[in-house]
């Protein structure tokens, strides 16, 4: 498809890109941005600033929109008028409301819940039974179904904190770490691969995956969080691992997809700050900053001015440099060596990859002389490049017949591969450009066409005065901080969004349901006092993920049973006012996670690279002989992502887009979701895994006993009668046929069937 056409008729107006934006599904929009990278920018960027304001799970509703009704119609752009949107606004934290059924709530959470239901005349939903939320608990905390022995010690447990101890338990758990770092991976746009136009591996991405589940696990302040991953290389250190581990944080502004092919340096170099910028403010501020780069915001109080004072933090920072790979010098990630002598070492094995080619040259040179017999030739090739002539070789003492066979064998050995053993321990960490320096606006984003220069600084929206950077910094401590700067930077604005993405993940949607969008396109708060009061409890609390995750489980709100109410659903068909629990499906990595703990194979240690059998181009035109693996019983968080080539359980059930920050995956439910789980391989292999599992602890009980393992491993609660009737009967007719067919283990098959059917099951994909 050409791009003229596109331009001309397809969306001749700013309007109908507008309305475009509004219906775009999230596959459309990865697509046009792949696009975008093969194409001039400048054809593309109205239609990408369009795109840019869609929300990541359906269209804004018109009766929900701030900007129906724009603060400044004339300006939409201007910083100090813009400081009247309700985002940008400081915190107002209320004493909770006066409700009616003061016997209710639970904590101030549920009075503001409760004061917007009963004046729509409606009630809360009754509390969810103790099976459905010790597995509601579970998952939502740990990312994992609890077992049969906790569900029933969790149901024998009758102390009245006896949930409260649980809910203490699953945050101290490892195992909290890997589910609620994967969402913060989300937005980091992680990836083990470059994708794009060269999907070059990542080889060392999981050592910053490993590092955002750890800081989450240990409960990291999130303004230290930040802090580590825009500035860890510039922070001070007691010890090498902390240098270290503080460097792998910065890892944050590496592992970004960068377009490495046919663009000039100055035109990348402005097209990965602009990649950093909108990651980070969407990210951490809900914002569509990238919609400035062209043009003031059309939409939001985002001056171009501000997106160039924000860039030249970013441009004065390096995050690639030129390394030997595929034959040739290639600009890829910015890899450092780790450890008290990790800088050498990364430089000799960068200086063996540079040499390494014309040491073939050379040798194959030897090799030709020698077969040629000029010992003239070969003994000054050797004098020139001894490294490249074997020791037998360049001898003249030996027959001709030994040197070139010693030759030979000393060409070969430089052709095999290294092994990835070799490679030293290294990190993708960025550092301070050699000169760092003020941005100049360009015109219409074209990098070759400059226009006034902008002291480096930040969103004059939310804050005042210029910034300070000292001589030869790129800004970025100063960047990190102001981000949580709760006086006098964007802080009170990063807690509203920090606070709304954990009730998101909680409770199923968010207080604003645009995540990722908290400007005039996004929608404004269903419960603005709440979300001012979670803000600031986040603040108060020293910027604890732990506490805020803590406080909103406790509360009734989250405990809520999901039942349908008629007149719930005819007053508030969407659940806005949060008048039962709302029901949603698995993400992939948990449905995958809780079928191998179901079949007893899953194994929960932790895992580094599972990239390491990947060559040097994760996925490369034609056909790929290596291709990454999913067969690995650990963890899904730790399975390779990537880039253009997700596993399959990732692509068929609506894992995040790695090329964006994604604060707010799609939901789908479609038939082929129904046919992966009907026909995949790892789902039959899980079936019959688990129906083994079952019948080896048959002894006991009788075939009763057996349908109610199998229900309490897969459904977390036993059969109830006509479930056993309907299975047994199910598993003896099948067993007959298959015996009548031939089958030699027809009694395996048919639990197999038995255990397949419950795993591609709704009430197994369905957290109530």
């Amino acid at each position: 498809m050409s791009v003229k056409p596109l331009r001309g008729k397809l969306f001749p107006s700013l309007k109908n890109l507008t309305l475009l934006s509004n219906t775009a599904a999230p596959q459309l929009r990865t697509t046009l941005a792949i696009m975008v990278t093969r194409q001039p920018k400048q054809l593309w960027v109205c239609l990408f600033c369009a795109l840019a304001t869609v929300s990541t799970a359906r269209a804004a509703d018109p009766a929900t929109v701030q900007g129906a009704a724009f603060e400044n119609r004339e300006n939409p752009a201007d910083p100090i008028a813009g400081r009247e949107h309700w985002a940008f606004r400081p915190l107002k934290v209320e004493q909770p409301p006066v409700v009616e059924s003061n016997d209710w709530p639970r904590s101030p959470i549920d009075f503001f819940i409760l004061t917007q239901l009963e004046a729509a005349k409606l009630r809360p939903a009754p509390r969810a039974d103790r099976r459905t939320l010790v597995r509601r608990i579970y998952i939502q905390l740990i990312g994992l179904p609890p077992t049969p022995e906790q569900v029933t010690e969790f149901l024998d447990d009758d102390r009245p904190d006896a949930y409260e101890k649980l809910v203490d338990q699953l945050l101290s758990s490892p195992h909290f770490g890997e589910r609620w770092g994967r969402h913060w991976l989300d937005l980091a746009r992680y990836a083990d691969s470059n994708g794009l136009d060269e999907n070059f591996l990542f080889r060392e991405a999981w050592r910053y995956r490993n590092w955002v589940i750890d800081a989450v696990n240990a409960n990291m302040p999130f303004d230290r969080f930040l802090l580590e991953q825009i500035a860890g290389d510039l922070l001070p250190y007691d010890s090498t691992q902390q240098r270290d581990r503080q460097r792998i944080a910065a890892g944050f502004l590496v592992v970004g997809p960068k377009v490495l092919l046919g663009s000039d340096p100055q035109e990348r170099r402005m097209d990965v700050a602009d990649e950093q910028l909108d990651t980070i403010g969407r990210a951490i501020l809900g914002q569509t900053l990238g919609c400035a780069r062209c043009h003031d915001h059309k939409l939001d109080p985002i001056p171009t001015e501000d997106y160039y004072a924000l860039a030249g933090i970013l441009t004065s920072t390096t995050v690639m440099e030129k390394r030997y790979m595929l034959g040739e010098q290639r600009v890829m990630e910015r890899l450092v060596g780790l450890g008290p002598d990790g800088d050498a070492s990364d430089r000799a094995y960068e200086q063996y990859w540079r040499k390494l080619k014309e040491k073939q040259k050379h040798a194959a040179s030897a090799l030709e002389m020698l077969e040629k017999g000029d010992a003239k030739a070969i003994a000054a090739l050797a004098t020139e490049h001894a490294d490249a002539v074997a020791d037998d070789a360049a001898d003249a003492s030996q027959s001709l017949e030994k040197r070139i066979e010693a030759q030979k064998v000393f060409v070969a050995s430089l052709i095999a591969p290294v092994k990835p053993a070799e490679i030293p321990p290294r990190a993708m960490i960025p550092c301070d450009a050699d000169e760092t320096v003020d941005e100049f606006v360009r015109l219409a984003g074209k990098f070759d066409r400059l226009g006034a220069q902008v002291p480096r600084g930040f969103l004059r929206v939310m804050s005042d005065g210029a910034v300070e950077i000292p001589e030869g910094q790129s800004g970025r401590l100063q960047l990190a901080r102001w981000l949580t700067d709760v006086e006098g930077g964007a802080g009170q604005l990063a807690a509203r969004v920090l606070a709304n993405r954990l009730w998101h993940h909680l409770i199923g949607c968010g207080i604003v349901r645009t995540v990722d969008n908290f400007g005039r396109t996004g929608e404004i708060p269903s419960h603005p006092e709440l979300l001012d009061y979670l803000a600031q409890e986040l603040i108060d609390s020293g910027w604890s993920i732990k506490y805020l995750v803590r406080k909103i489980v406790l509360s009734r709100t989250f405990t809520m049973s999901s039942r349908h109410d008629d007149a719930g659903h005819s007053i508030d068909p969407d659940n806005r006012l949060l008048w039962r629990a709302h029901r949603r499906r698995l993400e992939p990595e948990v449905l995958r996670d809780a079928m191998l703990a179901a079949a007893g194979t899953l194994d929960l240690k932790p895992m580094d690279s599972t990239v390491w059998y990947l060559a040097d181009q994760a996925t490369n035109a034609g056909a790929n002989e290596i291709r990454r693996r999913t067969d690995f019983s650990c963890r899904s968080v730790y399975l390779p992502v990537i880039r253009n080539d997700l596993p399959e359980w990732f692509d068929v059930f609506d894992f995040a887009d790695p090329h964006v920050a994604t604060g707010m995956r799609p939901q789908t439910m479609v038939a082929t979701q129904g046919l992966f789980l009907l026909n995949d391989d790892s789902v039959m292999a899980s079936a019959e895994a688990t129906a083994r599992r079952v019948l080896a602890d048959r002894a006991a009980g009788g075939q009763r006993a057996v349908v109610d393992r199998l229900f309490e491993l897969v459904l977390g609660a036993p059969a109830n009668e006509q479930e056993q009737r309907e299975l047994i009967s199910f598993i003896g007719e099948t067993e007959r046929r298959l015996s009548e067919e031939g089958d030699a283990d027809a009694e395996l098959r048919a639990w197999s069937m038995a255990c397949h059917a419950l795993l591609a099951s709704s009430r197994f994909q369905i957290l109530e």
